[in-house]
């Protein structure tokens, strides 16, 4: 059997991605010889590891990166001339004075790390360097199965970087060459750090419902994974949904031909699940929803391992 690397994306959030990834990966961790490993690459919000938590608290590893860009003042090079602000050095309105001492401060979420001020500033008063960008934090759950997730810090802007650094940290794991599934619950919408998780995959799920922002950010992912030429596959959740927009969803789906994994009806067992910090499929496996998610188990295995 050959590794394969697969991601649950879905152009948009609240649609049901981190709670079938959370259902997969159990079904997978269950399963003699796939022994997966799960990242969670939503580093902007990950919320994965409350579904699955660490085996031991002593045994959560964590690794910052440096991958941000940030200005820093010197003040032992500052004349006082105050130009920085009179001259506009910044165009992203990072540098505050200080009338009290007669310097500039750094506001350090606005500031981009562009290095106009280190160019500008004739004292040299101004460096660009690396400041931590965020945390790739990795540990054994419950299930002893590998679990990666990453935490950008508030004001960065390298989270598609961070991404690409926890995909290869999770290849340098020592459960990588066993495993033979890197499942990865991937991050929202369609910016970089969705760009960062498809890139390199063997197959990517996306998850919509059946409304017109569903099918409208549904629609965003697609093109996104088909700029990879990388084979996918459509789960729709809430598929019983009573909404007017029902046929127009469905003729889209007939139209395109796109492969339809499986459909995921409404169940309160679901939203159950997630307040008691379970995936559905642990917490009630007889009911509609978990049901159906096994079936969509079994058809992605055909699809990635056929």
């Amino acid at each position: 059997m050959e590794r394969k690397i697969i991601a649950i994306i879905s152009g948009k959030g609240g649609v049901g991605k981190t709670s079938l990834a959370a259902s997969l990966a159990s079904l997978a961790s269950k399963e003699n010889g796939i022994n997966p490993i799960i990242l969670d690459c939503d580093v902007d919000a990950p919320n994965l590891a409350l579904i699955l938590p660490a085996r031991s608290e002593n045994e959560i590893n964590s690794l910052d990166t440096y991958t941000t860009l940030k200005a820093e003042f010197i003040e032992d090079l500052c004349v006082h001339c105050e130009r920085c602000i009179e001259e506009h050095f910044c165009e992203f309105e990072a540098l505050r004075w200080d009338a009290e001492k007669k310097i500039p401060k750094i506001d350090y979420l606005a500031c981009e790390g562009c290095g106009a001020c280190k160019v500008l500033c004739p004292e040299h008063a101004f460096k660009i360097d690396t400041v931590k960008s965020g945390e790739i934090i990795s540990y054994k759950t419950k299930e002893d199965k590998a679990f990666v997730y990453g935490k950008t810090k508030l004001g960065s802007t390298t989270s598609g970087k961070l991404v690409s650094d926890m995909k290869e940290f999770a290849k340098n794991l020592p459960e990588f060459e066993e495993s033979k599934l890197v499942l990865i619950d991937g991050p929202p919408g369609i910016g970089c750090p969705v760009i960062a998780t498809v890139s390199g995959l063997d197959f990517v799920v996306t998850i919509t419902e059946p409304t017109p922002s569903g099918l409208h950010d549904l629609i965003r992912a697609i093109e996104v994974v088909q700029q990879f030429n990388i084979p996918f596959g459509i789960i729709i959740n809430k598929s019983d949904l009573k909404s007017g927009f029902q046929d127009g969803f469905n003729d889209y789906i007939l139209e395109t031909g796109f492969n339809v994994i499986g459909k995921i009806p409404y169940d309160i067992n679901i939203p159950r699940a997630m307040s008691f910090a379970e995936n559905v499929v642990d917490f009630n496996p007889e009911s509609e929803s978990s049901k159906a998610i096994k079936a969509i188990y079994e058809n992605l295995k055909q699809l990635i391992w056929s």
